[in-house]
């Protein structure tokens, strides 16, 4: 690893308290400057192994070598690393050591301004503007979503030509891999345009960006200035692309319809694959995921500027005004959801615009015979929520109890109460955690109060590390999840 001057660098690494045939790293870390944190306990195949974990600060430029991290491999974590293979003792290049600060953090495509077979096309319009969404993540897991105007720019050219579509701020390979995906499929019907230059600058341009999710949004773009279709600033956009034109699944749906309900949009074009994660999301947090917005499914290129533009298909623009007129009658009566009326309207919307989400989840809520629950990956993202906030807290609550002194705590209060609130909604796959979940911290706190013993409590933790192990076990769950991105 080649490292920066002023960098901090982690590594996890097998501990020599494990079973595990790793333990021979530990010394010759401990021999070469790095200080050894903490020993941090896991579950595999039953079994309790330990992870070491080390820090290093290094105030000048180096290089580093790790070997020998034993069963668990190796994990290495800092701001900014480089990987090269020095077995053939190759030199780093130091000319090249500040290269990430002067660039893009990705790789544009260079193309030789040349024509390629196929037709030609001259753009009708010069510059367009869309809604895209956007979401980040904070340290305890919260997704929080906003939108973000993202403006493509085009510099006519007088000879058609294979034209790069290039990001004038930083983006990351993500964000790159979707713009090309788009223009993939663009070009297979305008290869050629008049166009020197095709440039796309963010509303905040001055920070970073990525995410696959705006694929959808730069193929809009494309298309608008090529068919000479006007955007509505009032729709926000997000999905990622293929290559075939296919509008694929995002994460975080529901962090970024809350973003484009605070932005002031009245419609959100979002990929039909994500219709379950919607459900799930106004299950958790009411129905205003859906009535605050109109959620329309999009499932090619095609669909998102057909939902994006001005001049909508009559039908289109029928349905979204019959719902926007659902909305109004639903915030002058509270009961208006329930009547039969609320269901005839959804109906017609539906007959119109058969991809208009918010009406088909808000008509299926109206006539399911039972409350529907959460999806069992939604279930373990709540549950996560609830609980990372609570740990350091709890963490000095233990310290505390070894002390003989309280640490009143309102994290924990607000945790256990969501924990609580989540529940009866959840999963009945995950219901036993979050059971485990709320007798362990239960237990920590009564504890404090002389209430339940030690053992007692080791016994709970116990019960939980186990029903975590089983939660693992389901190979089908995990693999939703990891497909999902929680």
């Amino acid at each position: 690893m080649d490292v920066p001057a002023g960098s901090r660098v982690y590594l996890l690494v097998d501990s020599d308290k494990s079973s595990n045939d790793g333990g021979s790293v530990n010394p010759q870390l401990a021999k070469s400057g790095w200080n050894r944190l903490h020993d941090a306990e896991y579950i595999v195949s039953g079994k309790h192994p330990y992870i070491a974990i080390y820090e290093k600060d290094f105030k000048n430029a180096d290089h580093f070598r790790v070997s020998d991290g034993g069963w668990s491999g190796i994990v290495v974590a800092s701001v900014n690393l480089s990987v090269r293979d020095d077995r053939n003792d190759k030199k780093p290049d130091k000319s090249k050591s500040n290269d990430t600060d002067k660039r893009s953090l990705h790789d544009d495509p260079v193309l030789d301004n040349s024509s390629v077979s196929g037709s030609t096309t001259k753009p009708a319009i010069q510059q367009t503007s869309i809604q895209a969404l956007e979401v980040y993540t904070q340290d305890s897991g919260l997704m929080l979503g906003q939108t973000s105007e993202v403006t493509l720019t085009l510099t006519r050219g007088k000879d058609p030509r294979l034209t790069a579509v290039r990001f004038v701020t930083k983006i990351g390979n993500n964000m790159s891999l979707a713009r090309d995906e788009a223009l993939r499929y663009i070009r297979l019907t305008y290869p050629n345009w008049y166009v020197d230059s095709a440039e796309i600058t963010f509303e905040d341009k001055y920070v970073p960006h990525d995410g696959g999710s705006i694929g959808a949004a730069v193929g809009t773009m494309v298309l608008s200035c090529i068919q000479g279709v006007q955007l509505d600033p009032g729709v926000a956009i997000t999905g990622d692309i293929s290559a075939n034109g296919k509008v694929r699944a995002i994460g975080g749906v529901g962090a970024k319809l809350r973003g484009a309900i605070a932005s002031k949009c009245w419609a959100a074009a979002v990929p039909v694959d994500n219709y379950d994660q919607l459900a799930d999301a106004q299950i958790y947090y009411g129905p205003s995921e859906v009535t605050d917005i109109q959620v329309i499914g999009i499932s090619t290129l095609e669909d998102a500027l057909s939902v994006v533009r001005v001049n909508r298909d009559p039908k289109l623009q029928q349905a979204t005004s019959m719902f926007a007129g659902i909305q109004l009658a639903a915030k002058e009566n509270p009961g208006y959801w329930k009547s039969k009326k609320a269901k005839d309207d959804l109906a017609a919307v539906l007959a119109l615009a058969p991809q208009h989400l918010s009406a088909k989840l808000l008509l299926e809520s109206a006539t399911a015979s039972k409350p529907r629950t959460l999806s069992a990956t939604a279930s373990n993202y709540y549950l996560a929520l609830s609980i990372v906030p609570m740990l350091e807290a709890l963490m000095e609550r233990s310290e505390a109890a070894a002390r003989a002194r309280q640490v009143p705590s309102a994290v924990v209060e607000s945790g256990m109460l969501n924990l609580k609130k989540l529940r009866p909604m959840a999963d009945s796959k995950v219901r036993p955690l979050i059971d485990a979940w709320i007798a362990f911290i239960g237990g920590c706190s009564d504890m404090q109060h002389g209430d339940v013993t030690f053992q007692t409590v080791q016994s709970r933790r116990q019960a939980l590390i186990d029903e975590m192990a089983k939660q693992r076990a389901d190979a089908e769950m995990m693999q939703k999840m990891l497909k999902e991105g929680i």
